[in-house]
C-alpha cells in the first residue's frame, strides 16, 4: 500500500492537518506491520568518518523515477524522486520540501528523469530505517535502476538545498496544513529503538529496528554548550520538551543547514532559549564513530539504542 492510496481517500479535505496526520500514522503502521522487525545496514567506516560532522552531502544523482507531483500538503508536501549516486553507493531518495513553491526545481528533476543526465545535487544527508522493508542494505554494492519514486531505502538527500544552479534554502519552513508527529510519542520511539553494531576493519554493520517514525514537532531548549559551527551548518545541543513544556529528553544533537531560516534563528540564541521546531531524525554518525572507537575497551556500547540526531527543517512562529 502506498501513501497515494491514502491521499486518494481524502483529496477533498487536503487542508485538514489532523486528518492528514491520522492517515500518515495509518500508512506508517501498515508499513511497519508489513516490514520485518529489523533492518541490516552495512556501511563503509570511511563514509561515517567523512560525514559525522557534516550537515550536507553533494552528489551526482541519476534520477530513475520521480513522482509526477508533490504529495498533498496534509501528507508533508514533498516531491520524492529515486535514483543512484556513486558518492553514496546505496539506493537514494531525494526530497524537495514545500515542493509546490519550487516549480523550477521540480521541472529540473522531471527533465533529469526523462533524459537520464545526472544532476548535481546538494542536500542534508539522512540515514534512517523508516522505509526499510527487509533486504540487507550494503553500501558500495551495485545499485540497479529503481522502479518507483519511493522504493525500499535507508538513505535520503532530504531536504534538497541546491539542484543544478537553483538554491532551495528558502524551503526550510513548516508546511502549511501539515501536522508532524507528537513529541512524546515520537521521541519515546527514538529513545528506545533497539540497535546493535558489528565492527570490522573497514566496515560496520548496523542492525536496527525498522519502521521508525519520520518527523516530529517539539520545543528545543538550548543547552549550556557552545554551538559547533561547521562549513555547511551547525550542531546545537538541546533538551527536548513537548508543546506544554514538559521535559522529554535531556540532550539531543540538533542539526541546522547553513543559510536556512532555522539556522539563522538559532545562531545568536543563548543557553535556555527555546524554539518550537519541525524536525526529522537521522542516525548520528558522530555517535556511531564514538561507539566504534570505544568498542575495543567497552563492548557493551555495541548494543546500545539507535543513535540519532534531529535535522531541523522549520521554526514555528510561536517560538519564544
Amino acid at each position: 500500500m502506498t501513501r497515494a492510496v491514502f491521499a486518494a481517500l481524502c483529496l477533498g479535505l487536503a487542508g485538514c492537518a489532523s486528518l492528514g496526520r491520522r492517515l500518515t500514522m495509518g500508512y506508517e503502521t501498515v508499513i511497519a506491520r508489513l516490514s520485518p522487525n529489523e533492518v541490516v545496514i552495512d556501511l563503509d567506516r570511511s563514509f561515517i568518518e567523512a560525514y559525522k560532522n557534516r550537515v550536507t552531502i553533494t552528489v551526482t544523482f541519476t534520477v530513475d523515477v520521480a513522482a509526477e507531483r508533490p504529495n498533498p500538503k496534509m501528507f508533508d508536501g514533498d516531491l520524492h524522486f529515486a535514483g543512484r549516486a556513486p558518492e553514496i553507493g546505496l539506493r537514494v531518495v531525494g526530497e524537495i520540501i514545500n515542493a509546490d513553491k519550487q516549480d523550477s526545481a521540480v521541472a529540473l528533476v522531471h527533465r533529469a528523469e526523462s533524459t537520464k543526465v545526472p544532476l548535481r545535487l546538494t542536500g542534508a544527508w539522512r540515514l534512517w530505517p523508516e522505509h526499510a522493508l527487509g533486504s540487507r542494505q550494503e553500501q558500495g554494492q551495485p545499485v540497479e535502476p529503481l522502479r518507483n519514486a519511493n522504493p525500499e531505502h535507508v538513505f535520503e538527500v532530504h531536504p534538497v538545498i541546491r539542484i543544478g544552479g537553483l538554491s532551495l534554502l528558502e524551503s526550510f519552513v513548516p508546511v502549511d496544513g501539515y501536522l508532524p508527529g507528537d513529541a512524546e510519542r515520537s521521541f519515546g520511539i527514538y529513545e528506545t529503538a533497539e540497535a546493535s553494531l558489528q565492527v570490522m576493519p573497514t566496515r560496520v554493520t548496523l542492525t536496527s529496528a525498522s519502521g521508525l517514525y519520520n518527523d516530529v514537532r517539539f520545543v528545543m531548549r538550548l543547552a549550556n554548550e557552545r554551538q559547533q559551527v561547521v562549513a555547511d551548518g551547525r550542531f546545537v545541543a538541546a533538551a527536548v520538551l513537548d508543546l506544554e513544556g514538559n521535559l522529554l529528553v535531556d540532550r539531543v544533537r540538533m542539526v541546522f543547514v547553513k543559510g536556512t531560516a532555522p539556522e539563522r534563528a538559532v545562531r545568536a540564541l543563548r543557553p535556555g532559549a527555546r524554539l518550537v521546531v519541525w524536525g526529522k531524525p537521522r542516525v548520528s554518525f558522530a555517535e556511531l564513530s564514538r561507539r566504534i572507537r570505544e568498542a575495543a575497551r567497552n563492548p557493551r556500547v555495541l548494543e546500545e539504542t539507535l543513535p540519532y540526531e534531529i535535522l531541523v527543517l522549520g521554526v514555528y512562529p510561536e517560538s519564544k
